[in-house]
C-alpha cells in the first residue's frame, strides 16, 4: 500500500461491487470511500466487512461526494502527497492507479487522467475531441484521475457541483499546471450508471462544452 496516495471512491448503491473495489484499491493506496446515502444495503455491507467509510449527510451527487472525500483527506492525512479518484463499479480497473501514480511522480505532473479506450456516450466523444484540441486534455470526465494535493488545494473549491469537476482541469490549464494522461482499457460496468439518467448526463456534458468555450472566468 502506497502511504503517499489516498484514493477517493464515490459510492452510491454499489452493494455488489464495493467490497471488491475496496480490496483492489487498497493494494495501491489508502481508500477513502464516500457513501452518498445509498439505500440498497451498501452501508450495511461495508459495516459487516468492517470497512471504514464516510457518509454524506444528504444525497449530494457525484461532485460533492468527491469534494467531501478531498476535504476529509486534507484535514486528516498530512503525509499524503497525491489523491486519486476511481469509480466503485469496477469499470475502471484499479491496477491503473499504480501506472498513473508512477507517471505523476516520474514526470512531475500535477494531474494525470486515465484516458478510456471506450466511451459510454456520443456526447463524451465530442467532449473528448474538443478538450484535446483546445486544452490538450484527454477524456476530461474519466472517473480515474490523480492529483498532486498541494496544487489541488488551491483550485478545487472553485469547481462547481454540476460539471463532473471538469472545471478543475480548465482552471489547471490556465494556471499552467502540468497535465498528462495514461491510456486505460475499461471493463464492463457492473449494473447501470449511478450518475443519473442518460438525458441528465448528456445535459451535463453539453453544459461542460458550453462552459469550456467561455474562458474569462477560468483565467481569473
Amino acid at each position: 500500500q502506497n502511504k503517499k496516495l489516498a484514493i477517493v471512491v464515490p459510492c452510491y448503491n454499489e452493494i455488489s461491487t464495493i467490497v471488491e473495489t475496496y480490496r483492489k484499491v487498497k493494494q495501491f493506496g489508502i481508500p477513502i470511500i464516500v457513501d452518498d446515502c445509498s439505500n440498497d444495503g451498501t452501508k450495511e455491507k461495508l459495516k459487516s466487512e468492517k470497512i471504514d467509510f464516510i457518509s454524506n449527510e444528504l444525497k449530494s451527487g457525484y461532485e460533492i461526494t468527491i469534494k467531501n472525500g478531498f476535504n476529509y483527506i486534507f484535514k486528516n492525512f498530512n503525509e499524503i502527497e497525491y489523491v486519486a479518484t476511481i469509480d466503485a463499479d469496477l469499470e475502471l480497473p484499479a491496477e491503473y492507479l499504480s501506472k498513473l501514480y508512477d507517471k505523476a511522480v516520474k514526470e512531475d505532473l500535477d494531474i494525470v487522467i486515465g484516458s478510456r479506450n471506450k466511451l459510454n456516450r456520443f456526447t463524451e466523444l465530442i467532449l473528448k475531441i474538443l478538450f484535446n484540441l483546445k486544452f490538450n486534455i484527454k477524456d476530461p470526465i474519466s472517473g480515474l484521475k490523480i492529483y498532486k494535493i498541494k496544487k489541488l488545494k488551491d483550485i478545487f473549491d472553485k469547481a462547481s457541483n454540476e460539471l463532473f469537476l471538469v472545471d478543475i482541469l480548465i482552471y489547471s490549464f490556465y494556471k499552467k499546471l502540468k497535465i498528462g494522461s495514461e491510456n486505460i482499457t475499461t471493463k464492463k460496468r457492473a449494473g447501470k450508471p449511478r450518475v443519473g439518467t442518460s438525458l441528465l448526463v448528456n445535459f451535463k456534458i453539453i453544459n461542460i462544452i458550453l462552459n469550456s468555450l467561455s474562458t474569462k472566468k477560468f483565467k481569473q
